[in-house]
């Protein structure tokens, strides 16, 4: 058995075996056959290679099954339902993407498991109805395409105890919420959850499931917000605020919303608190300043602001099509930095991506206040969707850069034109930076930034897609190679 062990690490090789060859070791010898099938039903996709094992379907499933071959086929006898059952108990890892042939299942019995070691199932096709076969005690990760009315019937939760990972990509309609609601409470053992907006009921299971570390809240992009806003995750006009109970998800880490309403998650983010949490992720369609911060003065006082590693807003792009035309951009009516400095109270950040529809309008100031409040972060990226020239300049820059030692990548927009600091008589270098954008102008001085670049970001590299910057990157790459020759002093 020492031999196996290497071969299954072929298996999950880049170049793992293939299907022959463990076939053909199957044959070798008594010792080799079942450890060798167990890798080689290991895997599969769809049902055609197990049902390719019962004698009445051969002739139609091979050398080439065609498209339709299962219509008109009486499901399984109970010979076949021997045959079919002989290697489905190997089976570890499946994905069911058609519908095709799944009623031949019909004959066997309700409540069974075809498939008893099953530890990952990816189920994409839209009914529901065979899901049950397939839903084992071992089952750990799970996905299913699409809410269904009879979802909820197969109590996944109790079908498979064990299961730590459920993704549930879409629901069609408002009348499935409570097939959702009712999967979801079903599972007592989550570790990540993935699954369309849930009902208050759902919302309040999760917070007492103690495993449950990831969780993703996430609605089509093209689905109506409106089904949201009326019925999901936040208290609204058709739920009593006050019937509300204060949850607290005591272990989770990470918290996603993509495009669900801003208005939805900060009222229920209100509601909620988060100790463990580290990373905070929210995308949406529009990102109106205004509502941007009532959001994260919610998160702030979620117990969050000494555990949040990670914060990324950002809305989809698709408004900034035209990236000339900042009309729809809007001015919020307080602090030109407002948006910002609410997130100066989370002072563990490692990252912070803000990219939003409001304008950020940075000034040395106001950069430095803030780049001081995240002495540990790592990735900055500051995105003003107004296309005015920066207020920040390199003096400035550099002073607020000073309060990052480990910063390895910044994004934030500095004037390149009005050059203000003089690289030879600075003696301040950072060392860790190594990506960063500036803001581009046709009146840059190429060698002067180059020659700042040089001496005080010794290892910035240009972005190479940005081909406006393709001339300094060339004097840049100009001064490291007159650097490196003997005798040289690089400036």
């Amino acid at each position: 058995m020492y031999i196996f062990e290497h071969v299954k690490m072929g298996v999950h090789a880049k170049r793992p075996l293939s299907q022959k060859a463990l076939a053909a070791l199957a044959t070798t010898c008594k010792i080799f056959y079942e450890p060798a099938m167990d890798l080689l039903w290991s895997d599969i996709d769809g049902l055609l290679p197990l049902l390719g094992c019962i004698t009445r379907l051969q002739p139609m499933i091979y050398p080439t099954a065609e498209e339709y071959w299962f219509w008109n086929i009486e499901p399984l006898s109970e010979l076949e339902r021997s045959q079919f059952l002989r290697h489905a108990g190997r089976v570890r890892n499946m994905s069911v993407t058609s519908h095709d042939a799944l009623h031949l299942l019909r004959s066997f019995q309700n409540g069974i498991s075809l498939f008893p070691k099953l530890r990952s199932l990816s189920w994409m096709v839209a009914e529901t109805r065979f899901l049950r076969f397939f839903l084992s005690p071992k089952l750990l990760n799970c996905c299913i395409a699409v809410v269904q009315p009879d979802l909820a019937r197969h109590s996944i939760g109790t079908c498979c105890p064990a299961l730590e990972g459920l993704d549930i990509l879409t629901m069609r309609t408002e009348e499935e919420a409570p097939q959702l609601s009712e999967t979801i409470s079903s599972c007592k053992a989550l570790v990540r959850l993935q699954c369309p907006p849930l009902d208050l009921d759902a919302w309040e299971h999760l917070s007492t499931v103690s495993t449950l570390l990831n969780l993703s809240i996430y609605q089509e992009r093209h689905s109506s917000p409106a089904i949201y806003q009326e019925r999901y995750s936040s208290p609204s006009s058709s739920l009593e605020t006050h019937n509300l109970s204060f949850s607290t998800f005591f272990n989770v880490t990470t918290l996603r919303f993509c495009y669900a309403t801003i208005e939805a998650v900060t009222e229920l983010i209100q509601y909620s608190e988060f100790p463990s949490l580290k990373e905070f992720e929210l995308v949406d369609r529009v990102l109106p300043g205004a509502e941007l911060i009532l959001l994260l003065r919610a998160l702030s006082r979620c117990k969050v602001c000494n555990t949040l590693e990670k914060i990324t807003i950002s809305d989809d792009g698709s408004h900034f099509a035209n990236s000339d035309d900042d009309s729809d951009v809007e001015e919020y009516t307080g602090s030109s930095f407002a948006v910002t400095r609410e997130l100066h109270c989370f002072t563990q950040l490692r990252t912070l991506r803000l990219y939003a529809r409001c304008s950020i309008n940075l000034d040395n100031g106001l950069l430095f206040e803030a780049m001081s409040s995240w002495p540990q972060i790592r990735s900055l990226s500051l995105y003003d969707a107004h296309r005015r020239p920066p207020k920040v300049t390199f003096r400035g820059f550099f002073a607020a850069l000073s309060q990052c030692p480990y910063l390895h990548t910044l994004h934030v927009e500095v004037d390149v034109v009005n050059i203000d600091i003089n690289p030879r008589a600075e003696s301040f270098q950072h060392t860790s930076l190594k990506n960063m954008c500036f803001y581009y102008s046709p009146a840059v001085n190429i060698e002067a930034v180059a020659r700042i670049i040089y001496a005080m970001l010794p290892e910035v590299q240009l972005p190479d897609y940005v081909e406006t910057w393709s001339d300094v990157n060339a004097h840049l790459k100009s001064l490291k190679a007159t650097s490196s020759l003997p005798g040289a002093d690089g400036k």
